[in-house]
């Protein structure tokens, strides 16, 4: 009985152990993530696509805690029975943990190892072809209405991730609009940057309602302060009811600085009503105007039509739950690609080797300990 009560204490231990263990692990990766975001962006994964297989780990301790239980269990039996000692002397969950805590250290190096770790070592300037363009997505409150299938903000967001994996070496910037328009990103060729910042865009970015497509169409002038005047385009995505100011007049202004201006409408004529919702993110109704009634936000196509002539570019409407990026994305390709130098890494040293390394440590330091199971 009294092999029973420590084994039941050493579980608890181990079964705390190990958690802690656990959650120092994670706490360690969290905080290796946030170095290399501020002060090591040329350490890069040569698969990263392999990521999901860090889920083996918290699954493995998971079916450790479990299994360790059922052989405390099965210790208890023997315990009764007078066998404990004559089958598996020297049993301890505490040892078990450790045995068990050194193998999951070395199954993550194997892991890290198969992810291939990689170190930008050299810094090479690389001279390519490219445009540069400024995407402008409307974030006011209508953007939430649902008469493509889905929410509008969801389908542009879609729609510039699709167009920016069909770009080559050209930059890209990114403004967001409502009543209002700031530069959200600044031009880049680092596309894993924008899509940083387009996951991030939402209707509540702006607090100033509205939209203001002239205003954005002058901001994204500004965004093109540094870049080549042979090289330009906008391409403005909203549901095109314009409140605040004149956009044919921004386009032309813009076409005249050398800058196409394409618009991408994403609403239907017919139009849908605008979600509300509270503090909780949660649906309650829709946005009613002076008379009670829901207010209705319509594409207003004929004002984009025009502000898109004005600008010398192209105009396309999105269908039912789907975009079709193509005449955008053609549109854009037949901008005069000017010369534009990036410094980039571009020479990397792989260190899968020092992972699998430590794993082979780890391994042989696991087999020393010896193994309680084994009849002595």
């Amino acid at each position: 009985m009294r092999k029973n009560i420590d084994n039941n204490k050493q579980f608890i231990s181990a079964l705390i152990g190990v958690i802690v263990w656990e959650l120092i692990f994670w706490g360690f990766i969290l905080c290796l993530l946030w170095f290399k975001g501020e002060f090591a962006p040329h350490v890069e994964l040569h698969k990263p696509e392999w990521t999901p297989l860090l889920s083996i780990l918290p699954i493995s301790t998971i079916a450790f805690l479990l299994h360790l239980r059922w052989k405390i269990r099965a210790v208890r039996r023997l315990t009764d029975s007078g066998l404990q000692d004559l089958t598996i002397p020297g049993f301890s969950p505490i040892r078990e943990s450790w045995r068990f805590i050194i193998w999951r250290l070395a199954l993550a190096m194997i892991i890290f190892g198969v992810l291939g770790p990689k170190v930008g070592s050299r810094l090479q300037e690389v001279e390519t072809t490219g445009a540069d363009f400024v995407i402008a997505i409307d974030v006011s409150n209508s953007m939430m209405a649902e008469d493509l299938g889905v929410e509008r903000i969801v389908l542009a967001r879609q729609a510039v991730e699709r167009i920016l994996n069909k770009l080559g070496s050209d930059r890209v910037g990114l403004v967001v609009f409502a009543g209002e328009a700031y530069i959200q990103c600044p031009l880049t060729s680092d596309y894993s940057a924008i899509k940083l910042f387009l996951g991030a865009v939402n209707t509540e970015m702006i607090e100033t309602q509205g939209t203001a497509l002239g205003g954005a169409i002058d901001v994204c002038i500004k965004a093109f302060e540094n870049a080549p005047e042979s090289s330009r385009a906008i391409l403005l995505i909203t549901d095109g009811e314009n409140h605040e100011d004149d956009p044919v007049a921004a386009a032309s202004r813009a076409y005249e600085e050398g800058i196409t201006v394409h618009i991408l409408g994403v609403a239907t004529p017919e139009g849908a009503p605008i979600p509300n919702f509270d503090k909780r993110g949660r649906k309650v109704g829709f946005i009613q105007g002076a008379d009670g009634q829901p207010v209705v936000s319509r594409l207003d196509e004929s004002v984009l039509v025009a502000t898109a002539r004005a600008g010398g570019g192209s105009f396309t409407r999105a269908k039912k739950s789907y975009i079709d990026i193509a005449p955008v994305v053609d549109a854009l390709n037949k901008e005069e690609k000017t010369r534009v130098s990036n410094v980039r890494f571009t020479d990397y040293d792989h260190k899968f080797q020092i992972f699998l390394l430590i794993a082979l440590i780890l391994i042989v330091l696991e087999s020393f300990i010896p193994n309680p199971t084994v009849q002595r």
